[in-house]
């Protein structure tokens, strides 16, 4: 491989005056290379300007990500602070119903066994009033016996009492 020197070695051989074929096609490829660089820099250039662009439009979008991230993370602080205190909330009703059912169900208990009582105390009262009423049946019998002998006996001891019984406003009905 040869090498090829550009520059002032090049140069100097066209001021003395030498030509070579080979010269001009150095010549040329020189001058092919210098347009291919001259490209190559021009695409280059564009190339870092559009990264350029890129970079600050990605930059400009991180930014506004970040703060709609920020936005975010505040609402969902906001929604899980909501949330822990409804939680409690609920906790605190969930407690209170608890102790309101078996507040009640402690009163229907209670409630049940003073209807018993009073059931009970019913059947006593109804079995007594029979009972009174059978005594008073009895009674009624035995006065009406009373009457019905006394009247059959014309006896000095019956208008004794007849007039006793007269004299203190009571009567035989």
């Amino acid at each position: 491989m040869k090498k090829i020197y550009i520059g002032k070695t090049a140069l100097k051989t066209q001021r003395n005056g030498c030509k070579h074929p080979k010269r001009s096609s150095f010549h040329d490829h020189k001058d092919d290379l210098r347009k291919r660089l001259s490209y190559t820099t021009h695409k280059l250039e564009m190339v870092e300007m559009e990264f350029d662009s890129t970079r600050q439009y990605l930059e400009t979008e991180l930014r506004r990500a970040q703060e709609e991230l920020e936005k975010f993370t505040e609402k969902l602080r906001r929604i899980q602070s909501s949330y822990a205190a409804l939680q409690r909330i609920n906790q605190d009703l969930e407690d209170k119903m608890h102790r309101t059912s078996h507040h009640h169900e402690e009163e229907k208990r209670a409630l049940r066994g003073e209807i018993i009582v009073l059931n009970n105390h019913l059947m006593e009262a109804k079995i007594t009033i029979n009972k009174l009423r059978e005594d008073n049946d009895l009674y009624r019998k035995d006065c009406n016996l009373a009457a019905q002998l006394l009247q059959c006996s014309k006896s000095h001891y019956r208008a004794h009492k007849m007039s006793e019984l007269e004299a203190q406003g009571g009567g035989l009905i």
